[in-house]
């Protein structure tokens, strides 16, 4: 597939086929990750690859909390002041997939990141931080490459410390999120996204 292909037909799917993956394609997935440029030139990155149920619950608990509280219903017939946004649309679409999109994929991998404190102080010293998403970007098109599809969880409140305690994590390291890999399920709705005009994001020189 040619690049910008890769580009135009990535995607974030919450709905996987019951099908198969070969784990020999999820390699060839991770080993692009590790083609991302790296802060320290290090690559200390280390993958957490979760396949069976079992493997899934230990570590999908919160994720299952959020997505059983959320009222979907409620969240859409809410009063507001304005037009429900494709922002809001796509959040109530997502919340309540949380658990499903990752507990259904073939493949959860947790990418982990060597930083002992997150300090947005100073720009450059979120670098661990940026160059572990430059990997997951790499994760996300390789897996489109692949023919496969990708959901992606950020950890959220308490649930990151949780998970990594009962994957016996060592404390240097950082989970940054959880991705789902496997076939999409071509029959998932797809809500709309705003599309931005690329001439007018671009300002030459300055601001104004």
């Amino acid at each position: 597939m040619e690049f910008y292909d890769v580009v135009n037909n990535r995607r974030t799917t919450r709905e996987f086929l019951k099908k198969d993956v070969d784990f020999d394609v999820v390699k060839r997935i991770l080993e692009a990750g590790n083609k991302a440029p790296a802060w320290d030139h290090n690559r200390n990155w280390q993958y957490i690859v979760l396949h069976t149920d079992e493997e899934k619950d230990r570590v999908l608990s919160e994720a299952k909390k959020t997505a059983d509280k959320f009222d979907a219903e409620r969240y859409f017939n809410m009063p507001r002041p304005y037009e429900i946004t494709l922002g809001q649309k796509m959040y109530g679409y997502a919340v309540p997939r949380q658990y499903t999109m990752l507990k259904n994929a073939p493949y959860v991998v947790i990418p982990l990141f060597k930083f002992k404190e997150l300090n947005g102080g100073k720009i450059s010293s979120l670098n661990p931080f940026a160059t572990i998403w430059c990997v997951i970007e790499n994760i996300l098109l390789a897996a489109a490459a692949e023919g496969l599809s990708c959901s992606v969880r950020v950890p959220l409140g308490k649930e990151h410390d949780v998970v990594k305690s009962n994957l016996k994590v060592p404390p240097t390291y950082t989970i940054p999120a959880f991705i789902g890999i496997g076939y999409a399920d071509p029959n998932e709705p797809r809500p709309e996204q705003y599309r931005p005009d690329i001439d007018k994001q671009i300002r030459f020189g300055r601001w104004k």
